[in-house]
């Protein structure tokens, strides 16, 4: 089978030649460690990650365009940065805060949808030109690009005091990454992951009736304007325990969901059995321990334990319940990659 071949198969719940695998991300100096050579360290970087999936063989890539430009400095010389939705950021190393929200609140009804005509797609259009790889396209959601607009807590309190605004924000922002989607689609892709942290882990961090407003109406809006432009898959991705909405990611018409974040209580083989007919699974390798501080020979346990009960059936990608960051042991890497093609 081809890599496309391989996860389209596995997203169809058809039986595949192996498992297919691949990272929803690789951060920069965990790629370099393990292709000892030194890749510029930006975020994404053609050359880097095409390298290291192909050490890895993997089957897919995960690539987005989110546009932002420097507007100045602060007096310590940390770049200012402006976002596409409004937001500015001051960025320092490997981390930024956000200086100034898109708007306020009060303000909503002025919001302006973001220009898609900033947004390009080359890095997508480059990965389905010069490899076959299965491509995902990343766009965002009504919860966590918000949440990106605004310091978390005035986004949390906002969704419970101001409702109204923040669903007209939403519908702003919602067009927009529906754009953006297609416009993957024109340059490539062969799938849509919608990423939107929504929990803890402990539970989603919203209420249901608010869930009920900001969020699943728009997954389902994006999920039928994306599969009317183009029917191909469409995967949410959220950390977290996500128990309790399971029913309605399903209901919204998801095709895969992505994490499965075993600390925090997704247990592979119970929501294999609930939703394996209906989602395909991707993930759920422990990085809270495992991958992290275990050794090669528990990794290699650990993922031979999620295949053997993820995988029959199809309807199954191995990854780390979220990225491969870069405390990650090489080894432990190595054993994960290792352990998937048995």
């Amino acid at each position: 089978m081809t890599r496309k071949e391989r996860v389209m198969a596995a997203i169809r719940h058809q039986e595949t030649d192996r498992v297919p695998k691949g990272e929803v991300y690789i951060q920069p100096k965990v790629s370099n460690a393990l292709l000892g050579k030194d890749y510029p360290l930006d975020h994404q970087h053609f050359e880097r990650d095409v390298a290291v999936r192909k050490l890895l063989n993997m089957d897919l890539v995960n690539a987005g365009d989110w546009p932002e430009w420097e507007i100045g400095q602060t007096e310590d010389g940390k770049k200012i940065v402006q976002s596409v939705y409004g937001q500015t950021f001051v960025v320092g190393g490997e981390t930024k805060h956000i200086l100034k929200p898109a708007l306020d609140i009060e303000d909503a009804d002025q919001y302006e949808e973001p220009d898609i005509s900033k947004v390009k797609g080359d890095l997508i259009e480059r990965y389905a030109k010069e490899t076959d790889l299965f491509i995902f396209a990343q766009v965002g959601g009504p919860i966590s690009m918000l949440n990106e607009m605004f310091p978390m807590e005035d986004y949390m309190v906002y969704c419970l005091t101001n409702t109204e605004e923040m669903h007209t924000i939403s519908e702003k922002v919602i067009a927009f990454e529906i754009k953006k989607a297609k416009l993957f689609i024109d340059k490539g892709a062969d799938a849509i992951l919608i990423t939107d942290d929504m929990a803890f882990n402990t539970g989603v961090f919203l209420p249901p009736y608010i869930m009920d407003e900001l969020a699943y109406p728009f997954y389902k809006q994006m999920i039928k304007e994306i599969k009317a432009y183009k029917d191909v898959p469409v995967f949410l991705h959220s950390d977290g325990n996500l128990n309790s909405v399971m029913d309605n990611i399903v209901e919204c018409g998801f095709d895969g969901l992505q994490s499965l974040q075993p600390s925090a209580g997704m247990d592979i083989a119970e929501i294999k059995a609930k939703y394996g007919d209906t989602l395909c699974l991707w993930g759920n390798i422990d990085l809270d321990h495992i991958l992290c501080f275990g050794t090669p020979e528990e990794v290699k346990a650990d993922v031979r334990r999620t295949i053997d009960i993820a995988s029959p059936g199809g309807g199954f990608i191995l990854s780390t319940c979220n990225t491969i960051v870069d405390i990650i042991p090489t080894e432990n890497v190595l054993a994960m990659m290792e352990e998937a093609e048995k």
